[in-house]
């Protein structure tokens, strides 16, 4: 017989979805993007962590929180635009970048602080391998699932434009 205390323990832990989205929160926090703080983590088919990411500036380029401006919100230019305008790198590059091809193939991205993939980290994510992508914007949202593959199908109908 399983004790009161163990059962309302055991109800109040998360699922994977919510733990490596928490995650996913908590490594948004260190971006250093004035415009927008996104985090992601990258877990293996066994739910093993393999890589977290935020958002911000390479290694050792100002970045615009240390500036103290941003170009893009300056000259209004719309999210999902002039990618060329931001010297920042998106937070599911870098996780991708930190786990590399190997330990990302077959695995799973959540990511926190967006409610879509842009173009080109659905070309990171596809080519690294990944199958599964979690979204959630905010906390009062939900989370959001897509796969590599409706990616790939949306690639291919835009080379039969």
């Amino acid at each position: 017989m399983i004790s009161k205390n163990l059962e309302r323990e055991i109800s109040m832990r998360p699922s994977f979805e919510e733990y490596f989205m928490g995650l996913a929160k908590q490594s948004a926090i260190r971006s250093n993007c004035i415009r927008a703080q996104v985090g992601a983590v990258i877990v293996d088919v066994n739910n093993k962590i393999k890589s977290t990411g935020y958002n911000g500036a390479p290694s050792g380029v100002i970045s615009c929180l240390e500036k103290g401006s941003c170009y893009r919100i300056q000259n209004k230019i719309p999210s999902g635009t002039q990618y060329e305008t931001c010297q920042s790198l998106h937070a599911e590059m870098n996780a991708i970048i930190q786990a590399g091809e190997g330990i990302c193939r077959d695995g799973s991205i959540y990511v926190y602080g967006h409610n879509q993939v842009c173009i080109m980290c659905k070309r990171f994510i596809v080519q690294a391998g990944i199958k599964n992508i979690y979204l959630q914007k905010n906390d009062s949202e939900p989370i959001f699932e897509y796969k590599a593959d409706d990616f790939i199908c949306e690639f291919n109908e835009i080379q039969k434009l």
